[in-house]
């Protein structure tokens, strides 16, 4: 069980919030962030430290981030991933509560992080099988929440033509695991591939058709236009841990095809709100499944929409990292784990990935 006494508790209730983050002109999470925080009645000033650098140089950006922090007076500062110098996140912490959310699976996590992580007065993380190693490395403070979505960049568009059979949005992957996965099937279906970084595995893989990478407006029309959305994590073994795509795609109504991760039906029902498969010969078998049945699609996109935007948005997030902040523990069943209570198992029960 999570050690629930790790988390601090907030001395007041928060009024002002400095985030700190990168723009992620693709995904849109550090701006979906930022509009949950302001929904919930905090105000909110938003610092990126990258363009800062590039602006200033990184002297007077530091300064800048100093001085904004002076004036500001924030109640908690919010760190995406690692966008706050560790200085600077070692001196703000003294005076404010720090707050750092991590989506990354965490296949390798460098000890200097782990010091990064340490100095954070909470941790809420996406890929919740690193809980017991961030523990057994000094860092009590983590929690595991859920990825998310903002609707002001991720909703369904109307009026575009199916002209895609299966589209995938997203890079090859550590080591180009999706290229070998994605060019197997693209020897039984037509397969557009829309992601940074495909150049050296497109010429490995000559059957695969490469795209340039989407912003939100592409990745709305392709979630139209495509037939099938598939999904392919980085890690498909980790319990609960998978790509923000899943929500995007699913917000956007794609019918959404995704890989299989231990935990996955506590979230989602499969050919309910999207549907999973467990392997390459698997996909391909369901992806010739699915083509064929265009109302069976449909009907599981809009179910699937419609759920996504209830329960999935970043607001339950923020509201469930602001109701741990103020109350100092977490909580067994949050809203964004539905299925929780007909697995048996808890949030804070996931099991632990082998080291």
């Amino acid at each position: 069980m999570q050690d629930r006494s790790s988390i601090p508790r907030l001395p007041r209730p928060p009024r002002r919030v400095l985030f700190f983050g990168k723009n992620m002109s693709r995904s849109r999470a550090t701006g979906g962030l930022v509009e949950a925080l302001r929904a919930h009645e905090l105000e909110v000033k938003w610092l990126n430290i990258a363009t800062l650098r590039r602006w200033l140089g990184r002297d007077m950006a530091i300064r800048c981030a100093r001085r904004t922090f002076d004036r500001f007076k924030p109640d908690i500062v919010f760190v995406f991933c690692r966008d706050l110098p560790f200085p600077l996140l070692k001196e703000f912490s003294k005076s404010a509560t720090s707050v750092v959310w991590v989506e990354e699976p965490f296949e390798n996590i460098s000890e200097d992080y782990v010091d990064y992580l340490g100095e954070a007065d909470a941790v809420f993380i996406t890929n919740p099988t690193k809980l017991t190693w961030l523990r057994s490395r000094g860092v009590h403070h983590a929690a595991f929440v859920l990825e998310g979505f903002s609707s002001s960049s991720h909703y369904p568009i109307e009026g575009v033509e199916k002209d895609h059979d299966v589209v995938f949005i997203g890079g090859p992957g550590r080591e180009g695991k999706r290229a070998e996965f994605l060019s197997r099937i693209a020897e039984h279906h037509r397969v557009d591939i829309y992601g940074c970084h495909w150049d050296g595995w497109a010429n490995l893989y000559p059957n695969l058709r490469v795209h340039r990478p989407v912003r939100p407006r592409g990745f709305r029309n392709l979630c139209a236009s495509a037939r099938i959305v598939l999904g392919l994590n980085q890690v498909n073994q980790d319990s609960l841990y998978f790509s923000n795509r899943t929500f995007m795609s699913l917000a956007c109504r794609a019918f959404h095809l995704t890989h299989y991760v231990p935990g996955l039906e506590r979230v989602f029902r499969d050919r309910e709100h999207l549907a999973w498969y467990t392997d390459v010969e698997d996909c391909i078998e369901k992806i010739g499944y699915y083509l064929e049945r265009p109302d069976e699609r449909d009907q599981i996109a809009k179910v699937g929409c419609d759920y996504v935007h209830t329960m999935h948005q970043f607001d339950s997030r923020i509201r469930y990292i602001l109701q741990t902040l103020r109350s100092g523990a977490t909580v067994d069943v949050p809203d964004w784990l539905p299925f929780e209570r007909d697995s048996g198992l808890h949030a804070s029960a996931v099991p632990a990935a082998s080291e």
